[in-house]
């Protein structure tokens, strides 16, 4: 509850626009897995549905913090994954901390908190642009390079001390024209493989409570 009210009354203050990143840029593609670290099947594309954004709302086309989220269905029926990565750097030190980008093109994302598999072996999961988008944040001009080409990702799992490995690969191929209050919500704790969890536990439980009350804040009952 001390955790959920703050960002519940956030999104009220907001005219019911999301806390975190609330312009966004909804798409459809497919991710292939190529690492048994994820405890899912490796080598068949799935399809997702992404949603690239804007953190801060800073003046359209300078530096912001950018997001990717990914939703990825499992086995099965009814569930799915939430995959989400913002903006940030590469080191030990910046990977766990939002960062603003200057450009789609130079992001390199992070999921902030790392992963456990099994309950063992933690990783950060990174990703990073493959291939043209714009030099800019600007989400117009992110419509445009979809509309014009495939947008690719890398995705790495790296470990405190390691090196990336590569993990998996994403390509998203259609803009689906969803307006903001319409597009989809992510929680990344709630909808998580059963084998992979957030760390630390207690950081997990703090994401749970603020991305719950935004959705409050903004009229959402979901749980």
């Amino acid at each position: 509850m001390f955790v959920r009210a703050p960002f519940q009354a956030a999104a009220v203050l907001r005219g019911g626009a999301r806390v975190f990143h609330p312009r966004g840029l909804v798409a459809t593609g497919h991710i292939e897995l190529i690492s048994s670290w994820w405890t899912l099947r490796t080598g068949a594309r799935i399809d997702v549905v992404a949603r690239l954004s804007r953190g801060v709302r800073t003046p359209s086309g300078t530096p912001d913090v950018l997001g990717l989220a990914l939703k990825i269905p499992l086995d099965s029926p009814d569930t799915e994954w939430d995959l989400l990565l913002a903006s940030s750097g590469t080191s030990a030190v910046t990977r766990i901390l939002p960062l603003p980008a200057s450009g789609w093109r130079k992001a390199r994302y992070s999921s902030l908190m790392p992963y456990s598999s099994n309950g063992t072996d933690t990783r950060w999961v990174q990703a990073a642009p493959v291939g043209p988008q714009p030099a800019s944040t600007s989400l117009d001009a992110l419509r445009q390079s979809l509309t014009d080409a495939s947008l690719r990702f890398r995705v790495d799992l790296v470990s405190a001390t390691g090196s990336p490995v590569p993990a998996a690969h994403v390509e998203l191929s259609q803009v689906r024209e969803d307006q903001d209050d319409d597009q989809p919500t992510f929680d990344p704790v709630l909808h998580c493989p059963p084998a992979l969890a957030l760390r630390p536990a207690w950081l997990a439980g703090v994401r749970v409570g603020a991305y719950r009350g935004s959705r409050r804040g903004r009229g959402d009952p979901s749980p």
